[in-house]
């Protein structure tokens, strides 16, 4: 396989089906510096990915490893088409048959909780708040860990079960206050800016690491402001006045990075 040829014909079918790097990347599940990446011949496709690839560029897995288009006279034979499918759907399933250590981990993560759940059952029955409490905190964490360990986007997942659990988990604690949902709001949204950010410029660790620095010193401020506010209408407003100013910086990043392409 001749990574530069394989490179090229990514690149020129992407452009004949009227695709973005962004649209083909969004298509197979990447990025589109990944997608980059491929057509400028600094990496390769990975093999798990190219059944996946293949079919969003509308070609054969054989064309695409060879990198050309076949002839209509000489079609790729059936059988060919054949082996190297299987042999694709074989490194998948080996790939996942890898990830056997993030299922005993579930297990054990499982069986410690429900552990923990006994021994606070019996040394304390139900009769105590905080031992209801110290339950819930136990049902929550798992419900969290669970997308990291059985879910094929672990990240994204867990953000999910995170941010529509939290507010009703810390209702449940007795923690109702405006200035806690203000809070949970505002981190709620520092975690999707950070794994924005992470899918976007993992590549350029200077730019990754300066963006969560600046956005995490606007939480910083935002929640001790928070705090020590108690109006809700005030609380509203820094909510909005830190979230536009992580947006604004965000916006920025991205304006700059778009300007030097």
């Amino acid at each position: 396989m001749e990574e530069n040829k394989i490179g090229l014909f990514i690149r020129d079918r992407r452009l004949a089906l009227g695709l973005t790097q962004q649209q083909l990347a969004e298509r197979v599940g990447i990025t589109d510096k990944a997608v980059s990446k491929w057509e400028r011949s600094v990496s390769y496709p990975d093999i798990t990915l190219l059944r996946e690839l293949a079919a969003a560029l509308e070609v054969s897995v054989t064309e695409l490893l060879a990198g050309e288009r076949e002839e209509a006279p000489s079609p790729v034979p059936p059988e060919v088409e054949s082996v190297v499918v299987d042999t694709v759907v074989y490194a998948e399933t080996a790939r996942r048959k890898n990830g056997g250590w993030r299922w005993w981990l579930f297990v054990g993560l499982t069986a410690g909780c429900l552990i923990a759940a006994m021994v606070v059952c019996i040394v304390n029955g139900f009769r105590f708040t905080w031992s209801v409490g110290v339950l819930k905190c136990l049902a929550f964490g798992w419900a969290v860990c669970y997308p990291l360990l059985r879910t094929e986007r672990p990240v994204r997942n867990a953000l999910v079960i995170a941010s529509i659990g939290v507010y009703p988990f810390l209702l449940s604690l007795g923690l109702w206050e405006m200035r806690v949902l203000c809070i949970v709001i505002a981190s709620v949204a520092y975690a999707w800016a950070v794994y924005w950010i992470w899918l976007r410029w993992r590549g350029d660790w200077r730019k990754l690491t300066f963006l969560v620095v600046v956005l995490g010193i606007l939480l910083h401020i935002g929640i001790n402001v928070m705090v020590r506010w108690g109006d809700g209408e005030r609380l509203l407003l820094v909510v909005v006045l830190t979230l536009a100013l992580g947006a604004l910086c965000l916006a920025a990043a991205w304006v700059l990075e778009r300007r030097r392409r």
